[in-house]
């Protein structure tokens, strides 16, 4: 018997996959333009999905060279589709959001700033650093020294995970900071939860099952304890087990 051959975890979307998932979505579109669903000219305006179909491809390859090409196919076909269906031309419908992209940058160097966090510090594995912008990120770090860390969600969210982790000291630091997005902490049982944070039409919660402490951490000062510092603004932060 021929043994099944593994399949490369690395890119499970791939190239043909992409194409069958294209041809499937045109013919859908080309029978509802026909039934009159949509209107005329809707079908033609949507040949930039096809830059944006060989940049997934390429970007989902994990090769250098090609991942740099696939962006440029996928920015390209994004804005030629703003500029198809736009009601105004295609700079007078974007430059609100160079202005988005810029405020962006002046939060991120700010927070940078702001927190100084020592460079030798924050180059250590047992520093946690998570930032998720438009989208998410997950973190679940397994350090014996962990040292605290700081998460940044600006329209998106993040998940950290500590329930894996043991504190250099007894009492470690996370600043957090999110703005239209949300976050969730995860703390072992038996941690302290202590909230120094700001919220702005948002909200910090801790939602953590207040059980007595491991044994040998239920002596005063050497219970484990979490403080959340930061600023959550139209967003929120739960912490739980």
């Amino acid at each position: 018997m021929t043994p099944m051959t593994e399949a490369n975890p690395g890119n499970p979307l791939s190239t043909r996959l992409w194409i069958g998932i294209s041809v499937i979505v045109f013919g859908l579109l080309a029978a509802l333009d026909n039934l009159g669903f949509v209107h005329e000219g809707f079908f033609l305006k949507l040949w930039p999905v096809v830059l944006v179909v060989i940049g997934f491809t390429r970007i989902g390859r994990n090769e250098p060279e090609k991942g740099l090409s696939g962006y440029v196919f996928l920015l390209a076909g994004i804005f030629l589709l703003v500029n198809n269906f736009a009601r105004h031309s295609l700079m007078e419908t974007i430059w609100p959001l160079f202005i988005v992209a810029l405020g962006i940058v002046i939060v991120t160097k700010a927070l940078r700033k702001n927190r100084g966090v020592p460079p030798d510090l924050a180059a250590q594995d047992s520093f946690l650093s998570g930032t998720a912008i438009f989208g998410g990120t997950k973190r679940r770090p397994s350090t014996q020294e962990f040292k605290g860390g700081e998460m940044t969600a600006i329209f998106g969210g993040f998940e950290l995970d500590l329930r894996n982790v043991a504190l250099e000291g007894n009492q470690v630091r996370v600043d957090v900071f999110i703005l239209f997005g949300g976050g969730e902490i995860r703390v072992p049982h038996g941690w302290g939860v202590t909230m120094k944070a700001t919220s702005i039409a948002g909200a910090f919660e801790d939602k953590t099952l207040h059980l007595p402490a491991p044994d040998g951490l239920s002596e005063p000062g050497v219970r484990p304890n979490l403080v959340i510092t930061g600023l959550a603004l139209f967003g929120g932060l739960s912490v739980t087990n």
